[in-house]
């Protein structure tokens, strides 16, 4: 997951942009959709953990560490 924050704030470098304030309606939309979709995604996972599989929860874990990372160094305005 450190590679995908570093390729997209290289990607961000590259282009000269910026997080932008406003969110557009696209934006809104496909944060909706992943709201939606995180509910199933935790459901699948706890199933395959129960299998003895933990690697989706695991995954899921870090995953939301690293947005909620990535929130909060936007809400302090640092881009890395």
């Amino acid at each position: 997951m450190e590679s995908i924050d570093r390729r997209l704030q290289a990607l961000e470098r590259a282009y000269g942009t910026k997080p932008r304030e406003e969110d557009s309606a696209d934006l809104v939309r496909r944060r909706e959709e992943m709201k939606a979709s995180w509910t199933r995604a935790r459901e699948r996972a706890a199933r395959e953990e129960a299998e003895g599989n933990p690697a989706r929860r695991v995954a899921l874990d870090d995953l939301e560490a690293r947005m909620k990372e990535r929130i909060q160094r936007r809400a302090h305005g640092l881009t890395s």
